[in-house]
């Protein structure tokens, strides 16, 4: 190894479709509404199967209202919001993808561990309650917590968890699933960026803004562990 390479001291991790799938979010959410409309109105049982095909359909934003127009509902723009609320606010029923913890557990032998999410609150700290791998991260950070204009691509982020893990940037490694949002923080702050692919992601497929594609693309945890410098 060259030895102007500075030598990989922390991992940090995206959250979603990075550590558990994504899909499995949006399928116990959208459960969890269905709950809801069962006690709040008849026939109640179709609606999160309906929400579920549409959503497989490739179809994610505007899901409640379209609901409420298939099946005039006639819901007002408060009765959407609570059903905004129950999905973001519902104990998610996901695990993490299968090797994650011993994944996890191997990396954090040799590396300090991070965790950094955007995504609402309290959303985010449910999931990762649902999940039980924080005990693995030596720092957590929510982006929401900062400010949602600190959502990525914004650096604020990736600045403050390094300095969590005392961590100086080109030390510092990025491994996330979305090149459309999660690349361009960490390459403009030289840390190294990692695509993790797995199969049925939502975004891993979408394209990458001006200085947004990741460094490497691996697509199986053995290969992260060759990457990673």
């Amino acid at each position: 190894m060259p030895t102007d390479v500075p030598r990989i001291i922390a991992v940090i991790f995206d959250l979603d479709d990075t550590l558990y799938p994504e899909r499995a979010y949006v399928h116990s959410g959208y459960r969890a509404v269905g709950r809801y409309l069962r006690e709040q109105l008849t026939g109640g049982e179709v609606f999160e199967d309906w929400l579920w095909l549409r959503f497989c359909s490739g179809k994610a934003g505007g899901a409640f209202d379209a609901l409420n127009e298939e099946f005039q509902l006639e819901l007002s723009p408060n009765q959407i919001a609570e059903l905004v609320t129950v999905y973001r606010r519902h104990v998610p029923e996901i695990r993490p993808f299968e090797g994650v913890e011993k994944l996890l557990e191997r990396l954090s032998e040799k590396y300090r561990l991070g965790l950094l999410s955007d995504g609402f609150l309290p959303a985010q700290r449910l999931k990762l309650d649902a999940l039980q791998l924080e005990r693995f991260f030596n720092a957590v950070v929510f982006t929401e917590e900062i400010g949602r204009e600190f959502w990525k691509p914004s650096p604020a982020g990736f600045e403050k968890i390094s300095k969590m893990l005392d961590a100086p940037y080109p030390g510092c490694a990025y491994v996330a699933d979305n090149p459309a949002k999660d690349f361009v923080a960490p390459n403009s702050l030289g840390w190294q960026t990692i695509q993790l692919i797995r199969p049925d992601q939502v975004h891993s497929a979408r394209t990458a803004p001006e200085g947004g594609t990741p460094q490497i693309i691996v697509r199986a945890d053995v290969e992260l562990f060759d990457a990673l410098l």
